[in-house]
C-alpha cells in the first residue's frame, strides 16, 4: 500500500462568544476551514488563506498558534498521513473578501456553508478526530486571553 504525506493548515475562527464551523451538506460532515500547505507558504499563512477561501470573511487576526497533530486514514487504495496546524483566529470584521480567485473557488462555494456556534457546543458538532482537539484547544486559549484580557 502506498503511503502518501502531506501538511495542512486551518484556522478556527472566533467571535465573541461563537465559533465558525464549515458544513459539507451534501457530506453531513461538521468540518474546521483548511488545506494544503502550498511550496513557499509558512502555516500560518496557508491558515489565513485557506480560511479566507472557505470562509470568505477576510477580516483575521491569528491570536494564538494551536500546534500540530497527525491524521491517519485509508483512502483510495494508499495510506495517509496528514500533519494538521491549526491557528487560533478573531474575526475583527464581517467584511468578506469579494471575487477570490483560485482553483477550488467556485467548488468551495457550493461545498461548504458557514455555521456559527456557541463555544460550548462546538466540539460535539465537529464531525473528525483530531478537530475535535484543536477546537478543545482553541475554547479553552481563548477563555485564557479573555480572562488575562
Amino acid at each position: 500500500m502506498d503511503i502518501i504525506r502531506y501538511q495542512t493548515a486551518g484556522g478556527i475562527v472566533v467571535d465573541g462568544e461563537r465559533l465558525l464551523l464549515l458544513r459539507k451538506p451534501t457530506l453531513g460532515e461538521i468540518v474546521l476551514p483548511k488545506g494544503h500547505i502550498e511550496e513557499g507558504e509558512t502555516p500560518e499563512q496557508a491558515a489565513v488563506r485557506e480560511t479566507i477561501e472557505e470562509t470568505g470573511y477576510s477580516n483575521l487576526e491569528v491570536v494564538a498558534d494551536l500546534g500540530v497533530l497527525q491524521a491517519q486514514y485509508p483512502r483510495q487504495g494508499a495510506w495517509y498521513i496528514r500533519d494538521e496546524h491549526y491557528f487560533l483566529m478573531r474575526l475583527r470584521g464581517l467584511e468578506r473578501a469579494e471575487g477570490l480567485e483560485y482553483d477550488d473557488a467556485a467548488e468551495d462555494k457550493i461545498t461548504f456553508a458557514l455555521l456559527w456556534v456557541s463555544l460550548a457546543e462546538a466540539e460535539g458538532r465537529i464531525s473528525f478526530e483530531p478537530a475535535r482537539s484543536f477546537v478543545r484547544r482553541a475554547v479553552r486559549r481563548w477563555t485564557e486571553l479573555k480572562i488575562l484580557g
